[in-house]
């Protein structure tokens, strides 16, 4: 049986010596520029493909209460980490999104025993369009061109277009994609039982070409999650019944010593 898919970290690099961004950061804030900036990394580390979307103000709350900071405070100095070139600005400015290309390749290291690749910065711009955080880009479709031998034969351009589309679409991208559709039911069932859905039907097959999900002649992932959901309660009962009978018989073992006694 595959392993099962992690796409966190248990720790990071961390230098014991630090430059001037550092030392700014603490001039300005003290000890809570020092903080703030490793508590994000660690945040980073701890959630799953390495990226925090601050554009919920509850995520926000919960970071700052992280850092023991106010909300004010805990921007003013992503913001000077954004100027310090910490953290990818596009995507904050427009998403409030923390992404930081170099704890990144920090981390790799720790990936290389899994069958599953750390995000880069391409492959979480597919899962945010795929959660619809994103806009697709477009791609720049090169124009037919004529020459003395005529204009380039439409088979032939039919032919490169698919060849483009299958390099594009690897299979770790077809995964994050897949994650990204489950997003919208973390509150309906609760991010374990959407990892495991998610580790399931991600399985490759023994030619590493298709996963689980894509083999299925149909497929509905609201009525999959729905049946995984209704399975799970049915196993998970005769457990809590067989629990609650072997307290049962201990209670009754327990009465019938006490007559004894």
């Amino acid at each position: 049986m595959a392993r099962p898919q992690r796409n966190t970290v248990e720790y990071f690099p961390h230098p014991v010596t630090h430059g001037k961004k550092m030392s700014y950061l603490e001039k300005k804030y003290n000890n809570d520029g020092y903080a703030v900036w490793f508590k994000i990394l660690e945040e980073l580390g701890n959630t799953d493909y390495h990226y925090l979307n601050l554009s919920d103000d509850v995520q926000l709350m919960f970071l700052s209460d992280r850092c023991l900071v106010t909300e004010e405070m805990l921007i003013d100095i992503i913001n000077d980490l954004i100027r310090l070139q910490e953290f990818d600005k596009e995507l904050w400015e427009n998403h409030r999104i923390l992404f930081n290309e170099k704890f990144v390749e920090s981390i790799k290291d720790a990936y290389k025993k899994r069958t599953n690749e750390c995000i880069s910065q391409k492959s979480l711009r597919t899962l945010l369009e795929g959660l619809g955080i994103l806009k697709p880009q477009k791609s720049k479709n090169k124009s037919l061109k004529s020459n003395s031998q005529g204009v380039e034969k439409p088979q032939t351009k039919l032919k490169e277009t698919k060849v483009e589309k299958t390099k594009g679409e690897k299979m770790e991208e077809r995964k994050l994609k897949f994650s990204s559709t489950l997003e919208p039911f973390l509150e309906k069932y609760g991010r374990e039982m959407l990892k495991q859905f998610n580790r399931y039907w991600t399985e490759p097959n023994k030619s590493k070409t298709k996963m689980k999900f894509e083999l299925e002649k149909t497929w509905s992932l609201a009525g999959r999650l729905a049946n995984w959901s209704e399975n799970q309660s049915k196993f998970d009962k005769p457990k809590q019944d067989f629990k609650t009978q072997q307290q049962q018989d201990a209670e009754r073992m327990h009465s019938k010593l006490k007559r004894i006694n």
